[in-house]
């Protein structure tokens, strides 16, 4: 499963020297894999509005119950996840 975080355009040959304003920018999406990852990956511009919809944060949280933070992939900070280390 692709976590996604960011969809941008960026010039293909990216690095630390400037571009030409004929250099191509092309379609990328920046995303967590399920060992958790950070990932890049060009996309065709049809692709890229599929992952714009599906952009998730990265956010924090802090169970109060059991005192563990942990990471989670949410599309809404609003959004609450279950802790994955409290026994139910």
């Amino acid at each position: 499963m692709k976590y996604v975080v960011s969809v941008s355009k960026t010039y293909t040959h990216r690095g630390n020297h400037r571009h030409k304003s004929t250099t191509k920018k092309r379609w990328h999406i920046y995303y967590y894999d399920e060992d958790g990852n950070f990932r890049t990956q060009r996309v065709s511009w049809l692709q890229a509005l599929y992952y714009k919809a599906q952009k998730r944060k990265r956010l924090k949280y802090f169970c109060t119950d059991c005192g563990n933070a942990f990471l989670g992939f949410v599309k809404s900070s609003k959004e609450e996840l279950e802790c994955p280390y409290c026994e139910f």
